[in-house]
Formats: C-alpha cells, sequence, structure tokens
C-alpha cells in the first residue's frame, strides 16, 4: 500500500477516534456534534489533495458508521452530508483564500455548511419540517464550538510534531497486523429481512414488540446496547411534535399542544427509527466482506482506529502531551502497554435467526390482522 494511502486511513483513523469520543457525549438530538472530527480535516488542508482528502471524509463517514453501528440507518446520511459538506467547504475556502483565512475561519465556514447539510437531510428522512426549529440552537453552538476547535488546531499545528513530521515527510507509516474477523453471512442476511419488516410494520402495538426484539437481537449480536440516544431521539420527536398539532388535543402549553394525532405519528416514527438503528447494529456486527482497494483501505483505517484507541488509554501527561504520544506509538508501531478486554463472543446464528423470523412474522400480521 502507497505512502499516501497510508496517511490517508491514519487521517481517517483519528477522525474516527475523536467522532467515538464525541458519541459518548449525551445530546438533546441524537446527530447533534461539536465538531471533534474536524481537528484532524483542518490540519490538513494544506498537505492534503482535494482527491486524497475527499476520500477521508468519505472513510470518516464509513467509519464512523460501522464503529456506532449506524451505517445502515438514517443516522448515516445526516452524518454523510453534514461531514462532505463541512470538509468541502473547507477545503474550497482554504483553497480559495490560502494564508488570508486562517483555520478559525475555515472551522466556522465548515460547521455552518455542517449543519445547514444536516438539518436539510434530517427534515428529509426522519424529524420532517419541524426539525428547523432547532436550526438557531444549531448555529450558534455550530459557532462557538467551532471557534474552539479552530483555535485547537491552530495551537496544534503550532506545537504538534506529527504535522510538521507530514509536511516533511520524514514519518513512514507502518502497517498494522490485522487478523479478519469471522464473517456471518447467515447474520447479514436476516438483519436485511428484520429492515425490510421493519419498513413494513404497522401498529404502535407491533412497533413496541418489534423494537424490542431488535434491542434482543442486537444484544445478541454482541453489540453494545445504549439506550440514551434512542431515549433522547423519542425525546426530541415529542417535543417536535408540539408545533405539528393534528387531531384531538390532550395537554396545552400556551400556544403549543399535545395533540393525539401528532404524538401517535411521533410515537411511531421514534419505534421505526429505533428499531433500524438497532438492525443496523446488528448488519455491522455480522462484519460485511471488504473487497477491493477500498475495501483494504477501509479495513486499514479501522485497524488504526482499533490502535489509537487502546493507546489513548495508556498515555500520561496533558492532552496535546497525550495526543502526540498516541499518535507517533502508532505511526511507528510501537508497542503500547497491554490493556486487559473482553474477549468478542460469536454470535448465536441459530437464535439470530429465529427473533429475526418472529420480527417478519409479526411485521407480516400487522398487515393482514390490523
Amino acid at each position: 500500500m502507497s505512502r499516501t494511502e497510508r496517511k490517508i486511513a491514519f487521517v481517517a483513523a483519528v477522525t474516527l477516534l475523536l467522532s467515538t469520543l464525541e458519541y459518548l457525549i449525551p445530546k438533546p438530538l441524537p446527530f447533534l456534534r461539536l465538531g471533534l472530527a474536524n481537528l484532524p480535516l483542518l490540519l490538513i488542508l494544506n498537505t492534503f489533495s482535494l482527491k486524497a482528502y475527499s476520500i477521508v471524509l468519505l472513510l470518516k463517514a464509513i467509519g464512523q458508521g460501522m464503529v456506532s453501528g449506524t451505517l445502515f440507518s438514517y443516522l448515516f446520511f445526516i452524518s454523510l452530508a453534514g461531514t462532505v459538506s463541512s470538509g468541502l467547504a473547507m477545503k474550497a475556502l482554504k483553497t480559495a483564500l490560502g494564508g488570508k483565512v486562517s483555520l478559525i475561519g475555515c472551522s466556522i465556514a465548515g460547521a455552518f455548511v455542517s449543519n445547514l447539510a444536516q438539518l436539510q437531510v434530517a427534515s428529509l428522512v426522519a424529524y420532517g419540517p419541524s426539525i428547523w426549529i432547532a436550526a438557531p440552537l444549531m448555529l450558534t453552538l455550530g459557532v462557538v464550538s467551532s471557534l474552539v476547535l479552530g483555535l485547537l488546531a491552530e495551537l496544534y499545528l503550532q506545537k504538534g510534531t506529527l504535522p510538521k513530521a507530514f509536511v516533511e515527510e520524514t514519518l513512514e507509516l507502518s502497517i498494522p497486523l490485522t487478523e479478519e474477523a469471522k464473517h456471518y453471512p447467515a447474520v447479514a442476511f436476516a438483519s436485511l429481512l428484520c429492515i425490510i419488516a421493519i419498513i413494513t410494520a404497522e401498529g404502535l402495538l407491533v412497533l413496541a414488540l418489534v423494537t424490542a426484539l431488535m434491542y434482543f437481537l442486537q444484544i445478541i449480536s454482541g453489540r453494545r446496547l445504549r439506550l440514551l440516544p434512542p431515549l433522547m431521539l423519542l425525546l426530541s420527536l415529542i417535543l417536535l411534535s408540539l408545533f405539528e398539532p393534528n387531531g384531538k388535543v390532550l395537554l396545552s402549553l400556551g400556544s403549543a399542544a399535545f395533540t393525539e394525532g401528532s404524538l401517535i405519528l411521533a410515537l411511531g416514527k421514534a419505534l421505526r427509527l429505533m428499531s433500524l438503528l438497532a438492525a443496523s447494529q446488528c448488519l455491522v456486527a455480522s462484519n460485511p466482506k471488504l473487497k477491493g482497494k477500498g475495501g483494504a483501505i477501509l479495513l486499514l483505517t479501522l485497524s488504526y482506529f482499533g490502535l489509537l484507541s487502546t493507546s489513548f488509554r495508556s498515555t500520561k501527561g496533558s492532552l496535546t502531551e497525550r495526543v502526540d504520544q498516541t499518535l507517533l506509538r502508532v505511526a511507528r508501531a510501537e508497542t503500547a502497554p497491554n490493556i486487559p478486554g473482553k474477549q468478542k463472543r460469536g454470535i448465536n446464528t441459530g437464535l439470530f435467526i429465529a427473533g429475526a423470523v418472529l420480527v417478519s412474522v409479526l411485521s407480516l400480521s400487522s398487515k393482514f390482522f390490523l
């Protein structure tokens, strides 16, 4: 693999590490981001070609979807829109103005474009037009967080070791040894059937049962069950239903009101999206095979990401020192202290398929008997 491809995979892996850390922060909207993963993108604006930069953007979006388990869900499309639009906006601005615009300016522009793109896609695939009510909050938060990120990028560009090594081509990135994960084609096929069943299911009771079953299948597949993001999704959809009255008024809050029709629609949409998120987790857990040059670069990105995650936990010192130590250690293939972890168990394919069949039966029953 060429030096450029290794650099692309390494930078993309750093964005995944920062995306993962940000994913753990509770947010009022599941797709709301502070933009931590834009830090590496800011640092390579001057050193990566447009082609290499665009590949990093795609690897960031796809890798983040695989790591978080949202690759086959609505969140992936929202994330992809934000990542590509903000990245290309920052690259275009830096290319056009060069030294006349700082990384702070690029960061603010990228955040603004990203938030608008995410709101537009979110309104199309999940929330509807009422999501634009969150625009002032998102744009304000985006300006503040992007200002801080721009400052951090300028600081690290001056004091960090790795940016200088990248520019001077003095760092030869190593290729880590990778062990191919076991593939579960039957689980992948069953997960796809579940996605079809979830999309076609009708009725709140059936959707609630399907959601519970999908969380059960997610546990079987070995993916960690995190309840806060879906609960925040449910809460946000219910609150947005205040601005789309439909049917009998159940509760009034000044000029806004919870209505029966809007609440039923909000609950149904939330349960469907929560089920699709769980199905996405299961599909990712099946470890689909990665083929071709693109698959090799993505696999290398995920390998770097695993090493970065382990190494970061073993470093000490200030945040800048820890980041520098982690990046250089992984780049040079230096051995990090062993951190004990849980052995990943295999997937009980028979039990998973049985659960998937039950999901399909529930979906079919909702079409014929409800």
